[in-house]
């Protein structure tokens, strides 16, 4: 054997462990992305079966000039919620601006909002007062976690 033979043999052997170590590294974070996907995929499941909330209170207010859908909503689960990320529907429409939010603690009552809290913890009260003309209103309040509670207000 000559020496291009030699040289030819030394860069195939070169040219496959530099082709294992990408196969390797591409495979390992491939494996990696996954078991963190599915690591995600089981806290998002948990935390959908410990939220719970209960319609406590619920009133459709028409004695002044305008309606005011009333609904007193506690979270009676072991997650913590964000205000921001609960979605209410009135009669399946979304409710954005029309809604005065508040959160009960045992210390008091907090607004929500910018200035205000977001977090809605196990235990609390989320009052909310929607102005809305509505006769015999369906309300839904829908959680971060997809938990959702309807009620119908007389």
């Amino acid at each position: 054997m000559g020496f291009s033979v030699s040289a030819s043999t030394v860069i195939v052997f070169i040219a496959a462990f530099a082709s294992v170590g990408m196969l390797y590294t591409s495979a390992y974070n491939g494996f990696e992305a996954i078991d963190d996907a599915t690591m995600d995929q089981q806290d998002r499941a948990l935390a959908t079966e410990n939220t719970a909330i209960n319609v406590t209170d619920s009133t459709h207010d028409t004695s002044g000039t305008t309606d005011y859908v009333n609904l007193t909503v506690e979270n009676v689960g072991s997650t913590a919620l964000h205000v921001s990320q609960t979605d209410i529907l009135l009669n399946g429409n979304p409710v954005t601006s029309s809604a005065t939010v508040t959160v009960s603690t045992d210390d008091g009552t907090l607004t929500t909002g910018s200035d205000g809290t977001d977090l809605w913890l196990p235990g609390e009260t989320l009052s909310v007062s929607i102005h809305k003309n509505s006769t015999d209103p369906r309300v839904k309040i829908v959680t971060e976690t997809g938990v959702a509670e309807t009620e119908v207000v007389a």
